[in-house]
């Protein structure tokens, strides 16, 4: 039979296990892959570095139309420094490696633009690219955007099925581009 002192102490046991293991947990490291915002002296080589491995996945024409380097210093979606600092850059690493990025800008007060969701042929099939896009959205959201649009290429179809999957609806197709878009409201 077990009396109330018992009880009491496996009541007592168990709360305090039970609150040392939310201390633990809350206090314990994350492990694998961590979203960061971008640091020039940290992330650009490696971002660069996807670039060109991805180029034409990404770029529409060749090295003397745009320059990344360029975009990152300026965090300006056109390279252009006339608008420096609207380019909003995040990392997702795994210590020393970087997985992929994530760059996007606000075109209004509600409108973004998906500029860059780019995950290292490495890493792929890991849904890093919907975790980058998700924080992006997350991001778009608290700046008050109401509708983000992107542009892919109609031959990547990686790229395709992870905005289609994410509920991005297709607004357009070109030679060059499908064009897409989500409401966020």
């Amino acid at each position: 039979m077990i009396t109330n002192a018992k009880k009491n102490r496996l009541f007592s046991t168990f709360f305090a296990l039970f609150f040392a293991s939310i201390t633990l947990t809350a206090c314990w490291p994350e492990t694998g892959p961590q979203l960061s915002t971008f640091d020039m002296n940290r992330d650009s080589k490696q971002i660069i570095a996807l670039f060109e491995k991805e180029w034409d996945w990404l770029i529409p024409g060749d090295r003397t139309t745009y320059s990344p380097e360029i975009m990152l210093a300026y965090r300006a979606p056109h390279g252009d420094p006339m608008y420096a600092g609207r380019m909003n850059i995040s990392v997702l690493r795994e210590r020393d490696q970087l997985i992929g990025f994530v760059a996007w800008y606000l075109k209004s007060p509600t409108l973004a633009f998906l500029n860059f969701v780019v995950v290292d042929p490495a890493f792929r099939g890991k849904r890093y690219a919907e975790k980058l896009v998700r924080h992006a959205m997350e991001a778009m959201v608290q700046k008050g955007v109401q509708k983000v649009t992107l542009v892919t290429r109609p031959w990547n179809e990686r790229a395709r099925a992870v905005y289609d999957r994410m509920g991005y609806t297709q607004t357009g197709l070109d030679d060059e581009f499908i064009y897409f878009e989500y409401a966020l409201s």
